[in-house]
């Protein structure tokens, strides 16, 4: 663990991350989160429970993170998958619930609590952040309730592309590489790997989506996915 290399790429996600209308203030807040922040690097399916230990609040810098449960028979539930500038911890420390980094050189940035409290009472733009990250981690967690609620296993599979692609890709770009696997995407949705992968296959032949590798997709239709 070691305070955090004040990269190009670190500081312009938690300056893109705030909308503050006094540019000074931003730079001031962002170099604070900086100068506050711990990074650690994680490699894929590392345990990561660490760092929201005893109320700490992270943001994960590069790659994603996966928090899950076990069932009684030992089977994965996956809660929610946090990518790039999504923050976690908000909630209080779970031992019902773990983190696991999904891939290689995943990296997190981890504030503790007193930290946080100190640069949101300091920093306007860092309190707005926060409450901001939190919402967005419900709005995650309710539009997950909805399509893991939608009948069909296409509807399911289909919608769970598609907002993949709007998280990651915000700005309309429909080409996407998956960070998870279809075993991530089974676990995610609570249905076999066998059946998204049958349904990404049966996607593909209507044209819906572009496979040109197992993770490598693009979504042609969005309409399509949504109304199958």
């Amino acid at each position: 663990m070691n305070i955090m290399d004040e990269t190009p790429e670190c500081a312009e996600l938690f300056r893109a991350q705030q909308h503050s209308e006094t540019p000074d203030s931003e730079v001031n807040a962002t170099s604070a989160m900086m100068a506050a922040a711990r990074a650690t690097c994680w490699r894929r399916n590392q345990a990561c429970d660490p760092v929201i230990a005893r109320g700490a609040v992270a943001c994960v810098l590069a790659g994603a993170v996966r928090k899950f449960a076990l069932r009684s028979n030992g089977q994965r539930q996956i809660i929610e998958v946090n990518l790039t500038g999504d923050f976690l911890g908000f909630a209080p420390a779970n031992p019902a619930f773990f983190l696991e980094a999904v891939s290689n050189d995943t990296r997190i940035a981890s504030f503790t609590r007193e930290q946080i409290d100190t640069l949101t009472a300091r920093f306007p733009d860092v309190a707005a952040l926060m409450r901001n990250c939190a919402a967005d981690t419900i709005r995650r967690l309710e539009h997950h309730l909805l399509v893991q609620s939608r009948i069909t296993a296409s509807e399911k599979v289909g919608a769970y592309l598609a907002t993949m692609t709007r998280r990651m890709r915000p700005s309309g770009t429909k080409a996407i590489v998956l960070p998870i696997t279809r075993y991530d995407i089974a676990d995610h949705l609570g249905i076999a790997v066998e059946t998204v992968s049958r349904t990404m296959s049966a996607l593909r032949r209507r044209g819906s989506i572009v496979l040109r590798t197992p993770r490598d997709i693009e979504i042609r239709d969005p309409s399509m996915l949504f109304d199958i």
